[in-house]
């Protein structure tokens, strides 16, 4: 292909097109001052999500919470959820993501608290950022979420669950915290059968083992709530299993 001479406009949409399909591109200057990110925001926004780039937002924000400045945090929060993606998170980057949410958790706006949950969910965490969320979890619901909803078993969560379980303080959540209590004991059981149920659906215990606790507990009761489980998680199994044995 023969070289084609661009007009200055023509140039800059063709730039950032390629920026935003190869963000790897994307020179470090834009990321090194406060106002050239705000600049470049847009471009920022619609590029592959990329570790780099995430952690230059990352430390930019960082550096205004620790110095105490005021910065665009909507607009800084939102690029950071739109640079995320799970498969690049390593300990440090989760470290730098927790620090962000538990600054800024107490923010009056619903939009910043909801964007910061989405930031650090699905991803594991420090013991200690663990510890933090337990010792803060009447602070927020997004902080019980994190708690309830933490990608695989913990032993600080499940003894934080037991005393929730004890103390009913977070009946509103009961299925979850028995879900939680379930990963490290499968023989727990619950008067409300009904909540049980709910509480193997949310658990991190293999399908197998789900599916053998969800006939256990079968009861005429639960047994509408046990089929939208099995709908949910296509357990189609038991679903063949329950109308094969029915007495019709």
């Amino acid at each position: 292909m023969n070289k084609m001479k661009l007009t200055p406009e023509q140039f800059i949409l063709l730039e950032n097109s390629f920026l935003r399909h190869f963000p790897t591109q994307i020179p470090d200057e834009i990321f090194q001052d406060y106002k050239t990110i705000l600049e470049y925001k847009d471009l920022i926004r619609y590029a592959k999500p990329d570790k780099r780039i995430l952690n230059h937002l990352l430390d930019t924000v960082i550096e205004k919470i620790k110095s105490n400045q005021r910065f665009q945090k909507i607009t800084f929060i939102k690029l950071i959820r739109w640079q995320y993606d799970n498969s690049f998170i390593d300990s440090k980057t989760s470290d730098k993501l927790f620090f962000v949410f538990k600054s800024l958790i107490n923010e009056v706006n619903e939009t910043i608290v909801w964007s910061l949950s989405v930031t650090i969910k699905d991803i594991e965490l420090s013991q200690e950022n663990i510890d933090w969320l337990i010792d803060n979890y009447e602070i927020s619901e997004h902080i019980q979420n994190r708690l309830l909803r933490y990608p695989k078993p913990n032993k600080a969560i499940t003894t934080w669950c037991n005393q929730r379980l004890k103390k009913k303080d977070l009946d509103n959540r009961l299925s979850e915290l028995i879900g939680l209590r379930l990963n490290f004991d499968t023989n727990f059981t619950y008067k409300d059968k009904t909540s049980l149920i709910w509480g193997i659906h949310y658990s991190k215990l293999s399908d197998k083992t789900k599916k053998e606790l969800l006939l256990k507990h079968l009861t005429p009761d639960n047994f509408e709530e046990l089929i939208k489980i099995c709908e949910k998680n296509n357990y189609i199994d038991i679903i063949s299993q329950l109308y094969n044995e029915i007495d019709k």
